[in-house]
């Protein structure tokens, strides 16, 4: 299988974790803004990752990049979704970006994998969240003394042996 990481990143952290999470999968890690989205094509399993702005923007990268991704054919693929966000700086909009992968692929005929429970995590809302899950794994700079854990769990959960 075929395993990429497409990513977008401001400040750097948002590519520090997606390229540690690559390396971790033995997967191809991407920066959106210096790549075509063609290149998803070429990947059985896809994971992206945007940090959020504002009141849970994906990073500005991603952009219409986004809409383009209507273009490609997801009926064979698997997806997971990686969202970077600040628990205690944006509590009411926690990870939400990444909620706009799924909005724009959940009828695409993609399998979503990697849903995580909110349980541990201390926000007030996020778009990201259904039920009680969060659609992918969340990740918060500022809680580094969970983020690996949290990335080997979600790992296994993935099921990628």
């Amino acid at each position: 299988m075929k395993k990429a990481v497409f990513y977008a990143s401001k400040g750097g952290v948002c590519a520090e974790f997606a390229n540690k999470i690559a390396q971790k999968i033995d997967a191809s890690s991407f920066n959106i803004k210096d790549c075509d989205l063609s290149k998803i094509a070429e990947y059985d399993f896809v994971i992206f990752a945007s940090s959020s702005y504002y009141f849970g923007a994906l990073q500005e990268d991603w952009g219409s990049k986004v809409k383009g991704l209507s273009d490609i054919d997801f009926s064979r693929k698997t997806i997971a979704l990686v969202g970077v966000g600040s628990q205690a700086r944006h509590p009411d909009s926690f990870c939400s970006g990444i909620a706009d992968f799924y909005d724009k692929l959940r009828f695409s005929g993609a399998k979503f994998v990697g849903a995580v429970d909110c349980k541990d995590y201390n926000y007030s809302f996020s778009r990201a969240q259904k039920g009680q899950k969060l659609l992918g794994l969340c990740l918060d700079k500022a809680d580094e003394q969970k983020n690996d854990a949290r990335i080997e769990a979600w790992i296994k959960s993935l099921h990628l042996d």
